[in-house]
This record gives C-alpha cells, sequence and structure tokens, in this order.
C-alpha cells in the first residue's frame, strides 16, 4: 500500500508515474517534526537503499545527504555522491516492511542512526516535497510497489551484459578505434567501450567536445 503526503508547493520532478491521492499527514510510524521526520528502529532492523553509495549495504550508522557532488574522495566518512536516490526500506525480514520516498530535487539528509544508533531521521532542507510511504509485508512487496509508483526500468539489450572496455578516459575518438582495432587483432571479445568523460565538451553531459570527437557519429556506427 502506497500513501502520498505533500507538503508546501512541491515542484513537479516527473519522478512518479502512478496517480495517487494525497492523505493528510498523521503521526504513526514516523513522527513529524518540523522538515523532519523520525523513526524508532528496533534493534535488529535494517536500512536499505539510496541508490549507488559509500560504505556497504545496511545503512544504519551513517549520514547520507542528497546533494549531488562530484567528490572523487569515495570514502567511508563521504556523504555525497554524484547521485540523489531518496528511496529507503526499513525492516528486519520478520515483520511488516516499509519504504520511504522523498520526491524533491532539494538537498535531503538522511540520518540512519549516526547521532542515534536507534533512530532514523530524515530532513530536508526546504519545506516543499512530496512523501510517498509504502507498506509491505516483505522487502519484495515494497520493492515491487516501489516500481509501479516510478515506472519499471527499460531492459537493456544482449551486448549490455557482455564483455565491456572502460577506463579513464579517452582524448580522442582515434584513440577509441585503436582499442577497439587492438581487441579485433588480439581475438578478444569485446561488445561496448565506455568512454567516460573525456569526449564532453568541458564535462558537461549531454555534450561533445567536438576539436577531439569531431567525426563522433561516424565512430559511433562503426563500432556498431
Amino acid at each position: 500500500m502506497v500513501k502520498k503526503y505533500s507538503f508546501g508547493n512541491p515542484i513537479e520532478t516527473d519522478a512518479v508515474v502512478k496517480d495517487i491521492a494525497e492523505t493528510e499527514w498523521k503521526d504513526g510510524v514516523f513522527r513529524k517534526v518540523g522538515n523532519s521526520f523520525h523513526y524508532t528502529l528496533r534493534p535488529d532492523e535494517i536500512i536499505y537503499g539510496l541508490g549507488e553509495n559509500v560504505r556497504g549495504m545496511n545503512k544504519r550508522g551513517w549520514r547520507y545527504v542528497s546533494e549531488c557532488a562530484d567528490n572523487p574522495n569515495h570514502c567511508e566518512h563521504t556523504s555525497s555522491l554524484y547521485g540523489a536516490h531518496n528511496f529507503i526500506m526499513i525492516g528486519d525480514g520478520v515483520q511488516k516492511t516499509c519504504g520511504l520516498f522523498v520526491d524533491t530535487p532539494g538537498r535531503v539528509t538522511f540520518d540512519a542512526g549516526y547521532t542515534d544508533i536507534d533512530e532514523l531521521c530524515i530532513t530536508m532542507e526546504d519545506g516543499d516535497y512530496k512523501l510517498y510511504l509504502i507498506e509491505g509485508a516483505s522487502y519484495p512487496d515494497v520493492v515491487k510497489e516501489f516500481r509501479e509508483l516510478i515506472g519499471r526500468s527499460y531492459i537493456a539489450p544482449r551486448w549490455a551484459f557482455g564483455y565491456g572496455q572502460s577506463r579513464w578516459s579517452y582524448n580522442t575518438a582515434d584513440e577509441v578505434r585503436e582499442v577497439a582495432a587492438e581487441y579485433k587483432k588480439r581475438n578478444i571479445p569485446i561488445d561496448s567501450i565506455y568512454l567516460d568523460i573525456d569526449y564532453m565538451e568541458r564535462y558537461k553531459d549531454f555534450t561533445i567536445n567536438r576539436d577531439t570527437f569531431a567525426d563522433f557519429e561516424d565512430l559511433v556506427e562503426e563500432m556498431k
């Protein structure tokens, strides 16, 4: 079951594809204090989620901040990386499991038992956001509800699961061609080459450096 709560004047992010009726907030499993939501953790409860991040699968005991930053130091104490995935699941694998999705482009702090090992505290930087509380009998139930809420992932093509070559990074289109040719020469199977960031214009997404990758479209066709 999914419950939707809106606070302030949320920015429409188009993150959710399923129409959910709004519910008026009342403290229950989570307690609202200002723009923070508190949850008392049982000793055996685990916190999963937050997408690509540092440390292990269980996020309990640490602090994470959804504030995209290109931080090259992926250390245990790093709180922000370059992706923000505001979804968590809480449970012990026995009792009911719950999930929480914070729909906002703003800064969100997940204190997952860092300040107090027995308390999860989620804080939004401003007062404009949507909250989706998902309840289920198990982790798979919550994941299923969440996937229906935000839309299912696409199925990648077969070659995406094959042999890939990646490095940081290739400076020119000719370097990429040389790598592909060398694989072919040595009779080593390869299905894809990842270019990383040097093909971009000043490291900006969705751009191409035409000085070093002038014939980018031709290069893509050659690699097929």
